[in-house]
């Protein structure tokens, strides 16, 4: 059965400038499926394996679910949904889903830790914290330009679900940003080498992770702006940490009592 608007769904999937023209991208897979529809992601269609979908609770409570919110629902080979989709073995679903919106001001008033990425590259990078950040209480993630694409498949991958949940922002003028943190009396803290043990902080009062580039860290006009410097010390020999380990470290150190 062949499924309507496939090379648009195709698209999606392989192409960057598609998902911005469309404001949607596509998820795959039992897990990021379900995660969606708990969330009440703005699910616009699913597509179904209907071999699997006929022999799979799952897949049918996937089905029953998208029919109750008039989602609409298309059912196709295997052959089909493994030439659509990334992976090499599927799950038998597959969806689209609009592209998110959230309350910026409401991330911004919200109690709990914000962070803010200078140039993020790795799309694994980026999955992860969202993970971190949303175990961890985060009230949003802010992205500079030149950041990597929020709805690249891997990033919504890496994200376990997080990225329909965690409020996160595109394109961001960090340095605008800091400023209207500063006013809002928001403390923004950037990594540093040379900074301030993460254990000897001051932990009251909402405060603002700033991370840098992988390769190039955090851009210097930046770090002038910031209220301190944090470091991590590290085991004689090591001279960086991963910057998904690095804010997961930091971010519960911050959520810790007392």
């Amino acid at each position: 059965m062949a499924v309507r608007n496939a090379r648009k769904i195709l698209a999606l999937i392989r192409n960057r400038k598609a998902r911005e023209r469309e404001r949607q991208f596509v998820i795959e897979g039992v897990r990021l499926v379900r995660e969606a529809l708990l969330s009440d992601a703005p699910v616009a269609q699913l597509i179904f394996d209907r071999e699997m979908l006929e022999n799979e609770e799952r897949l049918q409570e996937f089905h029953r679910e998208a029919t109750r919110r008039e989602i609409i629902v298309q059912q196709t080979d295997r052959r089909a949904i493994r030439n659509m989709g990334e992976h090499q073995n599927p799950e038998g679903v597959l969806g689209v889903v609009r592209y998110l919106s959230q309350n910026r001001e409401r991330a911004l008033d919200t109690s709990g830790p914000l962070i803010l990425f200078d140039r993020l590259r790795d799309p694994n990078n980026l999955g992860l914290v969202l993970r971190t950040a949303e175990a961890a209480g985060a009230a949003g993630v802010f992205l500079s330009p030149g950041s990597v694409e929020l709805y690249n498949s891997k990033v919504v991958r890496a994200s376990r679900g997080s990225i329909f949940r965690l409020p996160v922002f595109r394109n961001e003028d960090l340095h605008a940003l800091i400023e209207d943190l500063r006013r809002r009396g928001v403390r923004t803290l950037s990594t540093r080498p040379e900074g301030t043990p993460f254990y000897e902080i001051e932990r009251k009062g909402r405060i603002a992770l700033l991370f840098g580039n992988e390769t190039f860290g955090v851009d210097p006009d930046l770090q002038r702006r910031v209220h301190q410097a944090v470091s991590i010390p590290m085991a004689a020999g090591a001279n960086s940490l991963n910057v998904a380990v690095a804010a997961g470290i930091l971010l519960f150190r911050i959520r810790e009592p007392g």
